[in-house]
Formats: C-alpha cells, structure tokens, sequence
C-alpha cells in the first residue's frame, strides 16, 4: 500500500514538473542588461531588448539549450570577450560540467558555487576550459535532488572557437595596409561543421566565399602587447616590422552574445614570422656604365617616396616591358599579376635616370645618389634599403688625331679641359650608322682597348670591336670596314680605400674618312675634324650628325652620370659631390 501512495505522489510530482516546464519563456525572449563594454550589442528599445551584431556564415551560433531556463534565473550572458559568463539570479547559482548536449543532472559533489557579484549577479570563468571543443555547463539556482540523487540543471552551450584560421599575410600589399586588412589576402576558416569559408577583398557573398571586411580580426607582435584591431597596424607600423624581422599574431575577434545568441569565441592564434630579407649592397660599373639593378628589384631617388618597380621575370608573361606601368606607383604591387618575359641583368645609367624622372641637363654636376631594394612578395616582405651613388661622368677627352695611309694616328690624347681626374684613356670601334641611329649600347661592348699619345691604329691589323645593338643583334666592326669609326674615352676608376668612383667619361668620336693628312692642319681642341659628339649623352655616346657641333642636342655638355641637386636640396654647386681621385 505505502509503495503504492508513493509511486502515486511520484506521477503527480512530474506532471507538475512538466506543466510548469511547458510555461517558461525561451532565453532569448527575456530582458537582457548590456554591461557598458558591451560594443558589440546595440540597444534597440526601452525595454533594453538588443539587436545583436550580425556574424559570418562561418559562425558557430549556439543551440537552443536542452534544458529549461531555471526558475529565478531570469539572464545568461556569454561574455566571450572576457571569457565568462554572467547569470542573472534571485538566488545563488551553481554550475558543473556536463558531458554531452542532452545532459541535464549533475552529481552534487560537481557542482561548483558561481562568484556573486552583486545581490543578482553571479559569474562563472570559462577561460580554463578548452576552446576547442563544446563546452557544456549545467546552471541552476536550487539543489534539489532528484529520485536519482542528482541536481536538475539547465544545459548551457558555450561553442568551441574555429578548428582552424589561416591567414594569408601579401607583403606585397604594403601601399594598402592602411585600413589594416589590405597586408591580407585573405582569410581561411574551418568552421566546427567541416565546412570551409575563404574571406577575400572581392568575393561576392556565398557560402563558401565572403567579403574580409565582415570579419572582427585583431593582431598584436611579440609576446607582450596586447590585441588591438587590425586597423591599428598602420603602413608606418607594417614597415618597422618587416624591417626588424618581428613576430605577428592574428586571430579572429570574439562576440558577447545571450545565451543562444550568435557569439563566439575568440579563435585560435596564427603565428606569423616577418622574416628579414637582406639587400645586396650595388656597386656601378664604372667601365660598362651600367648598374646591376635586375627583375623583382625597386629603385628610386636618394629622398623620394615612390619605387620604381624592375618586374619579376617569368617566362609565361606576355608581357614584354620590365618597367612597372608608371600609373600604378602607388598601388599594391602583386608579382602574381605583374610580371615580364624579358630578363633584366643591368640597367644603364641613362635608363635609370631615364625611369626614375631626372634631368642631367637641368641639374648641376655631382654624384647621384639612389636606393635600392628587393620587391615584396605575397610571401616575403621587401628587401631592407641600401644605397648607392652614380659617380659624376666627365667630357670627352680632347684628341688631335691624322691619317697616316690607310691607318690612323693618334697624335696626342688629353683630358677635356673639365676633366680634373688623371687617367687612363681606350678605345673600341663601332658602326658610325649605329651611333647615328642611337643603336649602339656602351655597356655592351665587349672590349676597350687601352690607347696614349702616339699610339697608330694599323687598319690592316684585324683591330676590331664587338658591341650589342639596342635592337638586341650582336655585331663585330673592324676598323677599316666602310663606316668604322673610332671611339676614345678616358678609363673608368674603380672605388677604393684611395680614390673615390669615377665614371669612364664621354667618348670623343674619330672618323677615319675624315681625318686630315699630318701635311694638312692641326684640329682644333676637343676632338678630330671629325666631329666627336662628344659622348655627353647619358649612354657616353655621340648622337651628333657628321659636321655638326660637339656639343649635345639642347646645349648641354654636362656629361652621363647626370648631375643632380646635391643632398641637402642646394642647386648651386658645379663640381661634382665627392672629390675626384687621384691619378691611378
């Protein structure tokens, strides 16, 4: 009889249960109070009720809870930011760990007193659980044991944080990293169901593509800053780490939320090395008047802010032309869509004044200093800076050159009467058609053939000089061949620990065809009767048709290796920045 009345009351206590279960309101109808650090909720009416901030398709948005919301419980707050939650009680709260979805009894010996923080609010720390998995908390107010000995508990989900995030880091987005996530290429997430999202710059919104700017990405250096949003890493900031070679943590921001609000967790840290590349320091080469400025590196002038990009090479590219188009200066360059067919080994002095914007011809003579460095990559930052200087490149020397026959008598060879370095003088023959059409390239002669005062060139004697023609042909010249002529200049010196880089200087040109017999008159100073051109052209070549002036086109006898205004931004000086060296 007893077993029976128990059993009775035992039916009439769960129907009870059950009735009062099927009243209670969901969690996310009820009144929330948004704490003052709460920016990622806004509230929407009087009655505090909020709208909270749409999240990715990739966010893991929690459950309905498997249990009911306690009675007197009348708020839980996942406060993901600050890895806790808050529960709004008329009575103490209790919580325990569960292990799945669908629990909802806890043992009394797991159950843990939650932190009172006011007469209604209690907290509960989650920051030593694992964000990698699901966490379930069993919350209650009252310890009322159940027919089992266990305490009824409502199942609250806290969603793990993203499996994975890879962080695309494109160094070569530099000129973009002002608004933070231009240094991104884009954002890869493993959400918790096994799907994968990629984050770009331009998807269009899917399910599987969407815009970068949706995400809240955070990033700090070292392991002692704090987190700031990714609008705080400025192209200055960008530039000191890529420089210094630090380190870099990026993650993905977390989201305060109600219970079964869409909130997350913050995800895990991807660690990211800027690793620093070195820069070869450049040396001009004095002889070939060239510098060794190849594909995928940037110049510019010493003081300027623009690079002048030298494309990869790549020997799929339709493209051609190795010099960057000048209208995208001052946009990201991306190597995976800028790139050249054409091998770039040197550049001539008169094409890097040409590329970067200087005029020889409006600036005083002097040294020209540049900076150099290896372009980013979408995989490695920019090379660090080194710098180099163009050495001041002096007139052509002054010739008094005769026919003797068939041959050609150098009778003396001097300095041109600017030329205040002593030296060494050469010579090497070209085609007078190729100088005249500006296809002859002076760093592309084979050979230079030490010359002095005396010296008789025997046409008969195989001399002969091998040059590339700009239109890319190898050719040979032997003086004597109809149109020969004879080019002079004074040696190039070297750098050393005695004498300062000085450039070869301009070539005076002799023409065989033209030279006076010794009975006829001396020439007059500068050069042969046959006009020299002078070589004051930034290639050190002559472009003056036959009969006409020494003097380049426009007046200016300021010679290759251009002039510029001198550091410092005086225009006055004449002589050349660093003293000339003394005679080798």
């Amino acid at each position: 009889m007893k077993n029976m009345l128990r059993k009775i009351l035992a039916g009439v206590l769960i129907t009870t249960a059950l009735v009062a279960v099927s009243t209670i309101k969901p969690a996310d109808d009820r009144v929330r109070t948004v704490s003052a650090d709460d920016t990622n909720t806004t509230p929407t009416d009087g009655a505090g009720s909020v709208t909270t901030t749409p999240t990715p398709s990739a966010t893991a948005t929690p459950t309905q809870a498997a249990g009911a919301m306690p009675d007197g419980i009348s708020q839980i707050q996942l406060q993901f930011r600050n890895e806790e939650v808050i529960v709004v009680s008329n009575a103490q709260v209790y919580y325990a760990q569960l292990k799945k979805a669908t629990d909802v009894t806890a043992k009394p010996a797991d159950m843990i007193p939650a932190a009172k923080t006011s007469d209604t609010t209690y907290l509960i720390d989650i920051s030593c659980y694992s964000p990698a998995k699901d966490l379930y908390l069993g919350i209650t107010n009252k310890l009322t044991e159940d027919s089992n000995g266990l305490y009824p508990v409502m199942n609250c989900k806290i969603p793990s944080t993203y499996k994975k995030v890879v962080f695309n880091v494109n160094f070569a987005a530099e000129g973009d990293a002002a608004s933070g996530n231009g240094i991104l290429k884009n954002v890869i997430i493993s959400n918790n169901d096994g799907t994968t999202v990629t984050y770009d710059h331009t998807a269009t919104p899917t399910e599987q593509s969407r815009p970068i700017s949706e995400l809240n990405i955070e990033w700090r250096k070292g392991n002692n800053c704090s987190y700031s949003n990714i609008n705080t890493l400025t192209p200055s900031v960008w530039e000191s780490m890529k420089t210094s070679g630090a380190i870099l943590y990026l993650r993905l921001g977390a989201v305060d939320s109600l219970l079964n609000g869409e909130g997350r967790r913050y995800s895990q840290e991807s660690k990211i090395k800027l690793a620093i590349v070195k820069s070869k320091p450049l040396k001009v080469d004095v002889t070939k008047l060239s510098v060794p400025i190849t594909n995928g590196m940037q110049v510019r002038l010493k003081g300027n802010s623009s690079w002048v990009t030298i494309l990869p090479y790549n020997g799929k590219s339709t493209l051609t032309k190795a010099l960057r188009d000048p209208s995208k200066v001052t946009g990201a360059f991306d190597p995976y869509n800028e790139s050249t067919s054409e091998k770039v080994k040197d550049i001539s002095i008169s094409d890097l004044f040409t590329m970067v914007g200087y005029d020889i011809a409006s600036n005083p003579p002097t040294s020209v200093g540049f900076e150099v460095r290896v372009a980013a990559t979408t995989k490695k930052p920019a090379s660090r800076i080194s710098s180099f200087k163009v050495p001041y490149q002096y007139p052509a020397p002054v010739i008094d050159a005769k026919k003797s026959g068939a041959d050609v008598m150098i009778a003396s060879v001097t300095n041109s009467p600017d030329d205040k370095v002593s030296g060494k003088y050469e010579y090497t023959i070209v085609d007078k058609a190729d100088l005249d059409a500006n296809n002859f390239i002076v760093s592309q002669v084979s050979k230079w053939y030490t010359v002095k005062s005396g010296t008789v060139l025997k046409s008969g004697a195989g001399i002969k000089g091998t040059y590339t023609r700009k239109d890319g042909s190898r050719k040979t010249v032997i003086l004597g061949d109809t149109g020969s002529v004879v080019l002079v200049r004074r040696s190039g010196i070297k750098e050393s620990k005695k004498n300062a880089a000085v450039l070869a200087s301009a070539y005076a040109v002799i023409n065989p065809t033209t030279l006076p017999t010794p009975q006829e008159a001396t020439p007059t100073e500068g050069a042969s009767p046959e006009p020299t051109g002078g070589g004051t052209t930034p290639e050190g070549g002559s472009t003056t048709p036959e009969g006409g002036s020494t003097t380049p086109e426009g007046g200016s006898t300021t010679p290759e290796g251009g002039s510029t205004t001198p550091e410092g931004g005086s225009t006055t000086p004449t002589e050349p920045e660093t003293t000339p060296p003394a005679a080798p």
